[in-house]
């Protein structure tokens, strides 16, 4: 029959049509795949100690390396030790949740432990962006559970004649309501650059708030808009630059080397509701400001919430994560990434005391020697040779630990 036979080759050109399209696509895949973790091989060497515990187990508090101290300021909690005892203020007459404190860590004398200096401005509040220029500690938006949840306000701390000053920026205004945690921005020179942020509100058909990177509540690029901040031209505000084509995710591992900012994987947060809220997001990407161009590099491990650190202008250390059973792709498929063995564990063991080390100038994925204690997308900061991990979430000490992790990079591994 001539109708069965002209069905029959359409159908055979479409088979070869897509074996064509799949070997593509089979291609493509495999040029940005991750490495095999088995095939991970060390790059550096952190000698791992722990410092003196923070005065409460906290979360998604602003942390950098200012004037010489460790500074936190913020965050969250539901294991407040006994802060309320010294500090009855400490979450506004609450026994726990969001705060305004801020301590600073003198390395140099670390018997003295962590001191209160002043509070941070605005509402008490987790997960704002933090960027360091010049010694001044720049802290972006956040969350918290009171309308309207996620911010937009810039403020910035630093030390004048011996005394913490904050200072609020009315000029380096967000475009939109971002929650930014601090791993969401690199600075290059006088400019901050910020990535893979997320806002927190009620979804489409969702039954209560959660955070969304793949809009905003206005329909704002939340997951995949990269913005940059002049800090020596503060009125000229927050300028918007090329979106990443990759999948729009938050708790991104941004990092600044060589001149360029990296994108290292993340979290996939759809706007609608899904199987899931939450879905590793893998592929990766580096801007490079001279050309405003992203280049795709080969994807991350599965896994996500992985704090990143630059060591030598060079190396991006991905600090502990936590891996979710299924990955976002690129394509807009999803993959089932756990293991049989994977599957029969219970959900808390999933948070990682994992470094994996990225090197810049070879794009390899390699790693480093592990925390001491398991945790996810814990504050951090660096000065030098040092590392400073502050609390998170997970491991040990549930759920916000109030561990301080010092790492020393002693060694450079060479083949």
């Amino acid at each position: 029959m001539p109708i069965a036979k002209s069905h029959a080759l359409r159908v055979s050109g479409l088979v070869v049509a897509a074996a064509v399209l799949v070997g593509i696509r089979v291609s493509w895949a495999q040029e940005f795949a991750a490495p095999a973790p088995d095939t991970l091989k060390p790059m550096l060497k952190i000698e791992w100690r722990l410092g003196p515990d923070y005065p409460m187990g906290i979360q998604d508090s602003a942390v950098g390396y200012v004037a010489g101290k460790v500074v936190s300021a913020g965050g969250f909690t539901r294991h407040p030790l006994d802060v309320c005892k010294q500090y009855p203020d400490a979450f506004g007459g609450q026994p726990s949740g969001f705060t305004r404190l801020a301590f600073a860590f003198d390395p140099k004398n670390e018997p003295a432990g962590w001191q209160r200096i002043a509070d941070m401005p605005g509402p008490p509040r987790q997960g704002t962006a933090v960027a360091v220029v010049d010694n001044v500690m720049y802290v972006m938006g956040g969350i918290n559970y009171d309308p309207p949840f996620t911010y937009q306000d810039t403020c910035r701390l630093e030390q004048k004649d011996g005394l913490w000053v904050w200072e609020e920026v009315p000029g380096a205004k967000l475009p939109w309501p971002v929650y930014g945690s601090s791993t969401t921005t690199a600075v290059i020179g006088k400019n901050i650059y910020l990535h893979g942020a997320a806002d927190f509100f009620q979804g489409p058909g969702a039954d209560g708030t959660d955070f969304h990177s793949e809009k905003g509540r206005n329909g704002d690029p939340v997951g995949q808009a990269l913005l940059v901040l002049d800090t020596a031209n503060i009125g000229a505000g927050w300028k918007r630059l090329a979106d990443c084509p990759g999948v729009p995710k938050f708790d991104c591992a941004v990092a600044a080397a060589g001149g360029k900012i990296y994108q290292l994987g993340g979290i996939f947060a759809p706007l609608a509701k899904m199987e899931t809220s939450y879905y590793n997001a893998v592929d990766s990407w580096v801007y490079d400001p001279a050309n405003g161009q992203w280049t795709r590099l080969r994807d991350m491990p599965h896994g996500s919430n992985r704090r990143a650190l630059v060591f030598d202008d060079r190396y991006i250390l991905l600090i502990a994560g936590y891996k979710y059973p299924k990955t976002w792709n690129l394509d807009g498929t999803v993959s089932d990434v756990y293991s049989a063995e994977e599957k029969a564990r219970d959900w808390k063991t999933f948070f990682e005391n994992t470094v994996l080390v990225y090197d810049t100038s070879t794009g390899t994925l390699g790693t480093a020697d592990p925390l001491l204690e398991q945790t996810s997308i814990p504050s951090a900061a660096s000065a030098g040779a040092t590392i400073y991990t502050l609390g998170g979430e997970g491991g040990p000490r549930l759920w916000h630990p109030a561990t301080l992790q010092i790492g020393r990079i002693t060694a450079e591994i060479s083949e």
